[in-house]
């Protein structure tokens, strides 16, 4: 990684030897100068790989000379000003190869071949998969010196590591860029692949993370002390080097400074940018992925995808993390021609408007493994046969809030292994039930809505104008009944296949949202209109999965849940290898289950956010109850007056148990 910013750093010693004529023995100082500044430089190359504990030193000094060059290539003054300049820069160096000397004689010292000396021949390059082999594509990045001097400087031990970390030379500079995004990518090019033990997604996140490790990307929380990470930030010298990386090794057509040109088409890797478009003079049949950066409304020529049918990857919709980022499409002008694209592997239509359907015709993608339609917001409808996707694995239709189901024959893709935004529909024949679910034996994640609210108003607070006539009046309570007796329904087929999830044993995340509620001075009273006087068979008749056991569970995500108690499931017992408890929103009073028998959770991450009446048992001790805990978080909880809360608290391990406690107690 250094050699190519010191690479950099000689590129802009070349450009100020360029810009002087150094031929003229009135130049002779400068050019003495410029000269030893590159000894210095090479001796610093030879350094590099024996370095161990500088990284810091390194980089500030890097970034230091990098502005200083700048500044004298744009002012191009006298020689005489130049060469004292120039002179500076040199001390500076010869200062930073002192310090690397010193902590290098601190180590054993071991003979080192000389960075020039070494060639991409004497690198064994490692094997790629064969699944991405038998594609006989690019086979020349495979033997190019970029890509053995990326690994010869960098300690990257496979060409996969490679091939994914180019992908981040595309980006904007200092970018939020999401994981998952990422991820689906490298599956759907075949940069990573399932292994004997892991599928394809868990070796994507054991990438992320190698390259995290390595120090190639800055990881992105959602709070400062929430451990997980949700997506990276590239550093700014990095980034230069991959972009200088990616054009040599042709991974994409970018100029000097990372812009996407179409001066020429060397890659196989199309970048929709705020002003390109994909022309027609490429080779017939040579693009492999599309990936949208900053196009807001993509187009295509009318025999475009007729002239490319061996896409892998099309990427249309936004890997950002920001809604804000609009994306239009006409949907009949370009999901009609997909339908000779068999060897699409990742489509992503995420956060794009304009798309209200899917039509037939996509169902000729054949190889379609992951579908991302993920922020959709005006889809309301799928009309194809989605259980024709034999290879799907991922299919997410989160936050599509206008998608009342999903069609029959999602019990049909054996191969599923992750399903967000499943809708418990109401009245529908032709949906998929959470029945149907307990055939996808492969599923790992699962996200369910129940409840959905109907089009025609809210299933309990229905708010009547007073100047309204009687007959509108008697409109509004009818559909308040209907949206009701929907909400009901929808609660009963879910509990009817609570028992169904139990088969599902590879389940490892469940998220359920309801989106229902019961009527804010009612709070006990569930949606189940009952003549038991038994409070606690009547909470148990609520629970939708009264005695599901699901031991592989490592995830669990409640939201708006409408009952004050938890239901009897959640309890360390039925949820023995729990490690994450999300609670948001909803009527939840306390923690502490309804049943007796209360073993500590193994929970690590802890979050409780939004619930207006939520308090802390008396008897509840988080050390306690949650020894193992890492993280926790509280957040607008127990609403003591109008928009006044108990304090907020964002927790970590680090901070020490008796913080904790005593921020509980302050509030």
């Amino acid at each position: 990684m250094h050699f190519y910013i010191l690479k950099i750093l000689s590129d802009r010693i070349e450009n100020i030897s360029r810009s002087y004529n150094i031929n003229d023995d009135t130049n002779n100082e400068l050019e003495y100068s410029l000269g030893e500044i590159k000894k210095d430089l090479e001796k610093m190359i030879n350094l590099i790989p024996r370095l161990k504990d500088s990284e810091d030193l390194l980089m500030q000094t890097f970034q230091s000379l990098e502005k200083e060059l700048d500044v004298i290539y744009d002012d191009h003054g006298q020689p005489t000003e130049t060469s004292k300049k120039l002179n500076a820069i040199r001390q500076i160096l010869q200062e930073t190869n002192i310090k690397i000397s010193d902590c290098l004689s601190k180590e054993e010292k071991a003979p080192i071949l000389p960075r020039q000396q070494q060639t991409h021949l004497d690198v064994q390059m490692p094997k790629m998969s064969n699944n991405w082999l038998n594609l006989h594509i690019e086979e020349s990045i495979l033997d190019s010196p970029t890509m053995s001097n990326l690994q010869l400087s960098c300690d990257i031990p496979s060409i996969n590591l490679m091939l994914c970390l180019l992908t981040f030379a595309v980006f904007p500079e200092k970018q939020l860029i999401k994981k998952k995004p990422l991820i689906y990518w490298w599956i759907g090019e075949g940069f990573i692949t399932k292994s004997i033990n892991k599928v394809a997604e868990e070796v994507g996140e054991e990438t992320f993370m190698e390259l995290i490790n390595k120090g190639f990307i800055q990881p992105s929380h959602k709070t400062p002390k929430n451990p997980i990470i949700y997506g990276c930030t590239v550093h700014p010298w990095i980034h230069r080097m991959l972009i200088s990386m990616a054009r040599q090794a042709n991974f994409f057509d970018l100029d000097t400074t990372g812009k996407v040109t179409n001066s020429y088409h060397n890659s196989r890797r199309f970048i929709l940018d705020e002003i390109s478009f994909p022309s027609d003079d490429r080779p017939k049949g040579e693009l492999l992925a599309i990936i949208n950066v900053r196009e807001k409304y993509p187009s295509f020529s009318e025999d475009f995808f007729s002239k490319n049918e061996k896409i892998k990857v099309l990427q249309l919709g936004r890997w950002q993390s920001s809604p804000r980022h609009h994306i239009e499409i006409e949907v009949g002008k370009l999901l009609d021609k997909l339908k000779k694209q068999k060897q699409l592997k990742y489509l992503s239509l995420r956060g794009i408007s304009r798309i209200t359907t899917l039509p037939s015709s996509i169902v000729g993608c054949q190889n379609l493994e992951i579908l991302d339609l993920r922020a959709c917001h005006n889809l309301e409808t799928l009309h194809f046969d989605i259980g024709s996707f034999k290879n799907l694995t991922h299919f997410d239709v989160s936050e599509c809030y206008l998608l009342e189901n999903l069609p029959k024959g999602l019990e049909k893709l054996t191969s599923l292994e992750v399903l967000k935004g499943f809708v418990v529909d109401h009245w529908r024949k032709n949906s998929c039930s959470v029945s149907d679910l307990s055939q996808l034996e492969k599923l790992r994640k699962l996200s369910i809505n129940v409840g959905m609210v109907s089009k025609e108003g809210t299933p309990f607070d229905i708010k009547k104008n007073k100047s309204s006539s009687k007959d509108n009046e008697k409109e509004a309570t009818l559909r308040a009944i209907r949206a009701h007796a929907q909400a009901i329904r929808a609660a009963y087929l879910l509990a009817a296949a609570g028992q169904n999830l139990l088969r599902i044993k590879n389940l490892q995340i469940l998220t359920i949202t309801w989106q229902m509620s019961s009527k804010s001075g009612d709070r006990r009273r569930n949606i189940f209109s009952s003549s038991a006087n038994n409070e606690e068979e009547q909470e148990e008749r609520s629970d939708p999965f009264a005695q599901v056991s699901l031991p592989n569970l490592e995830k669990l995500d409640l939201r708006c849940f409408p009952n004050m108690n938890l239901p009897l499931w959640i309890s360390p017992g039925n949820l023995g290898n729990l490690k994450r408890l999300y609670i948001r929103g909803g009527n939840v009073e306390t923690l502490v289950p309804m049943s007796d028998k209360f073993k500590p959770w193994k929970v690590e991450i802890l979050r409780l956010n939004y619930l207006k009446n939520f308090r802390f048992h008396e008897s509840f001790v988080l050390e306690k109850d949650f020894p193992h805990l890492l993280y926790f978080e509280r957040i607008n909880c127990n609403c003591i007056a109008d928009g006044l809360y108990d304090k907020n608290i964002k927790w970590r391990l680090d901070d020490g148990w008796e913080t904790l406690t005593s921020t509980l107690i302050e509030s």
